[in-house]
């Protein structure tokens, strides 16, 4: 725009020059020409210029907006990549954690069904064992009952053949029949019962006293974890278990003993 009005001004100037003669005019016309041209070469600086600083502006505006979304898609990916490693970690973690429960269950079960077949393991000797001691004991109440029937036939039989040989008893004493075998029956009978109840208490303490072993031996040997509050109070039981015994033992040879002596 600026070029085209000072073009037009000069074209004026030197119409009015041809047509005008005057010196003063044509030197106004000069000056006017050179403060035209200068503005329009300074109109013309100034719109370079500004130009120019747009230009630059706008690049480093569309520079920065470029390295915003450099960043923005590298944050982007990072995130995504994260994300998907920590979903992947906590995939892992809970798989394991499946694994280390379904694991400790397991050996839980295993353990639980070990401890339930020893334990009906040790219940079943001991119904045997009781078993045993009742059909013992059955054996001795008929032993003592055969006795006994034997006793009465034999005493019988005795005072049968007493009266034959007899005719007339002298007193009144030979009439009265001595109670000593039925006596020494009782005594014998009391003596095979205690006996057997003796035997019996002492088949009892020797299973207590077994399964007692084999507790103690399972607690200090099976286990990773000895509990020794717990085998120590096992071991005190066993131990008066143990004196118990030697008890029974002590006192059923004495009184078979003197027992043995006094029917002598």
């Amino acid at each position: 725009m600026g070029n085209a009005t000072a073009a037009a001004a000069v074209a004026c100037s030197s119409q009015s020059c041809t047509t005008r003669s005057s010196p003063y005019r044509c030197a106004l016309l000069k000056r006017k020409r050179s403060c035209i041209r200068a503005c329009s070469s300074e109109d013309d600086g100034s719109d370079a210029s500004s130009s120019l600083g747009g230009d630059k502006r706008q690049q480093e505006v569309l520079a920065k907006i470029a390295m915003l979304q450099a960043q923005k898609v590298r944050i982007t990916s990072f995130l995504d990549e994260r994300s998907a490693y920590l979903t992947k970690f906590a995939k892992d973690a809970d798989t394991e954690f499946d694994l280390i429960g379904q694991n400790a269950m397991k050996e839980l079960d295993e353990v639980g069904d070990q401890i339930m077949e020893r334990l009906d393991s040790k219940m079943q000797a001991f119904e045997e064992t009781a078993e045993v001691q009742r059909q013992e004991i059955e054996m001795n109440e008929r032993v003592l009952e055969d006795f006994e029937d034997w006793i009465e036939k034999e005493k019988n039989e005795g005072m049968f053949f007493k009266s034959l040989g007899k005719v007339k008893p002298r007193n009144k004493k030979e009439l009265t029949v001595k109670p000593i075998p039925k006596l020494e029956a009782q005594k014998v009978k009391d003596i095979a019962k205690e006996s057997a109840g003796s035997k019996t208490r002492m088949n009892i303490y020797l299973g207590l006293m077994a399964i007692l072993g084999l507790t103690i031996a399972n607690a200090v040997f099976a286990t990773p974890e000895v509990e020794w509050r717990k085998v120590a109070a096992l071991g005190l039981i066993f131990i008066g278990l143990v004196a118990q015994v030697i008890y029974e033992q002590d006192i059923s040879s004495p009184e078979a003993e003197k027992k043995g002596g006094k029917e002598e």
